[in-house]
């Protein structure tokens, strides 16, 4: 009996041992599973925070290169440019805005005096598909807050100089009113040039610059045919302009008040010319017909600190037509720095109409302007005019305080102007 109890004792504590050893061994395949499982996600952690810091370095990197692109896109650029990254789009944009206060004393009339915001004028321009195309987009702004278009033209520049230019179209008969208005000598252009306004051409322009000479010639509808009805119109006119330069600068040439340190010496002969032809509006009370011949002549010389310009204007023109009949004009400025911050200057004016039912005029001005940047940007102006005989026959076109009246007037004139 003990022996079998013995063997029985064996056989059990014999299971028990085999069920410990495989015990042990699960275990440790279950410790070996769960280092595993650590590892792999000790691998995922490291690969999603690998993953992370790739998008973030990503993000970095195109951070960096879109500073890069903007700062190489800005660099040597003014403040009011913008251009896309290969250069081929530019923009620029401008604002030049002109502040009067006008008295006016006439004979048998009262004393007239106020505020006005003579000129406000916004406009953009720049390239577009490269250098060989640009455009140019300028609107004024009126006392009742309407936008009227200076001029909205597209440009195609050719490989030989030649550009042509399409849409309403900046002027460029007399040199007065080809200039800039920030340009202009006082607070205003000559009262002659008003009468020898063609308004906003639309049509074709096409011109050439060389190193001595440059031209521009317009196909038009006509002088002062701003914004009409195509439809009612039968009238074409064509308009050029030469210019010589024996020696200067072309752009400082176009600059009236001759700025110490900007404005290099030359000397500038213009010639202008316009002939209109057809009817427009024919059988209503807008109607303009008949033949109509303008013509200008002038010359400006410069050197730093001093300017001198004159100018003679011709017009044939349908005494039926407004401010029509043959008239002779002619104006002479002449401006100088006494220092570099201060100009004077002196202009006289003379006009005649032979049909006309009323006498000559004549104009002087004379006046100082505070310039403290030593260009247009910020211009403060005073002046003083006279004029003798009667400007009722003439178109006052932005000569701000001028009357249309046969008295002799006086008046006196301020301006605060802006450009940028």
């Amino acid at each position: 009996m003990l022996p079998a109890i013995i063997a029985s004792s064996r056989i059990v504590f014999a299971d028990d041992a085999l069920d410990i050893v495989q015990g042990d061994r699960i275990q440790a395949e279950i410790d070996a599973l769960r280092m595993e499982i650590d590892d792999l996600r000790d691998e995922r952690d490291e690969a999603s925070l690998d993953a992370t810091r790739r998008t973030e370095i990503r993000r970095l990197i195109t951070d960096v290169v879109a500073d890069a692109e903007m700062r190489t896109n800005r660099i040597d650029r003014p403040w009011n440019v913008i251009a896309s990254a290969d250069g081929d789009f530019t923009l620029e944009a401008d604002v030049i805005m002109q502040y009067d206060w006008v008295l006016n004393s006439t004979s048998s009339e009262p004393t007239r005096y106020g505020f006005s915001l003579d000129t406000l004028w916004l406009s953009l321009g720049g390239t577009m598909f490269g250098p060989k195309w640009s455009y140019g987009v300028c609107a004024a702004v009126g006392s009742d807050g309407t936008f009227i278009p200076e001029y909205a033209y597209v440009q195609h520049q050719f490989e030989d100089g030649l550009f042509v230019q399409a849409g309403i179209l900046s002027e460029y008969f007399s040199i007065e009113q080809a200039i800039n208005p920030n340009e202009q000598l006082g607070t205003s252009l000559s009262f002659v040039a008003g009468q020898f306004d063609a308004g906003q051409p639309e049509g074709i322009l096409v011109g050439r610059q060389f190193d001595q000479w440059r031209f521009w010639s317009t196909l038009s509808n006509g002088w002062g045919q701003s914004y009409i009805d195509p439809l009612e119109n039968q009238r074409t006119g064509v308009m050029t302009r030469v210019e010589l330069k024996p020696f200067g600068d072309w752009n400082t040439l176009y600059m009236f008040n001759p700025y110490p340190g900007l404005v290099d010496r030359g000397l500038l002969f213009g010639f202008g010319g316009s002939f209109d032809w057809g009817d427009y509006a024919a059988g209503t009370g807008r109607s303009i017909s008949g033949d109509a011949t303008r013509a200008t002549a002038d010359v400006s010389w410069q050197q730093d600190g001093v300017g001198l310009m004159a100018a003679a204007y011709y017009q044939d023109v349908p005494v039926s037509q407004t401010d029509g009949g043959r008239r002779w004009a002619a104006v002479a400025q002449g401006a100088f720095f006494p220092v570099s911050t201060w100009d004077v200057y002196a202009r006289g004016e003379w006009g005649a109409v032979e049909n006309g039912s009323r006498s000559d005029f004549a104009m002087a001005t004379i006046g100082t302007s505070w310039i403290p940047a030593g260009d247009s940007r910020l211009k403060v102006v005073f002046e003083l005019v006279r004029s003798w005989g009667s400007t009722a026959d003439w178109s006052v076109d932005g000569d701000i305080g001028i009357l249309s009246t046969d008295g002799d007037q006086t008046v006196f004139r301020t301006q605060l102007q802006f450009a940028f």
